[in-house]
């Protein structure tokens, strides 16, 4: 394996280890909560340069919401699960995620032009 594969997989792990420690106990054995954790961690770990939770700024979730939006269909996701990743995110980060990504009313117009 390559340095940076290993590099990756390090940070991968040591963030799923420092989210599930912030998740009530009840959460962590939920299937659905863990692949909404596993996607996120992957993509820290591949795209951006956060190596530990406490970096986790509100950007990078809005940034990890346009990804999810473009890759729905590739990972294997609803809307619902979407958005409740994102709250999910939100209530184990202690982040005030913006408005618009919570809203998946039809009137949101941003979040319907990213689906295709």
């Amino acid at each position: 394996m390559k340095r940076a594969s290993v590099m990756r997989e390090q940070i991968y792990r040591k963030l799923m280890r420092e989210l599930k420690g912030q998740l009530q106990p009840s959460l962590v054995s939920n299937a659905k909560i863990s692949k909404w954790l596993h996607l996120f961690c992957m993509y820290l770990a591949n795209y951006t340069e956060v190596k530990e939770m406490r970096e986790i700024e509100e950007e990078i979730i809005e940034e990890y919401f346009k990804y999810l939006t473009a890759n729905y269909k590739r990972l294997s996701l609803g809307l619902s699960d979407i958005k409740r990743s994102m709250q999910l995110l939100e209530d184990t980060l202690h982040i005030k995620i913006e408005a618009p990504l919570l809203d998946f009313s039809l009137s949101n117009s941003s979040l319907w032009g990213n689906l295709k």
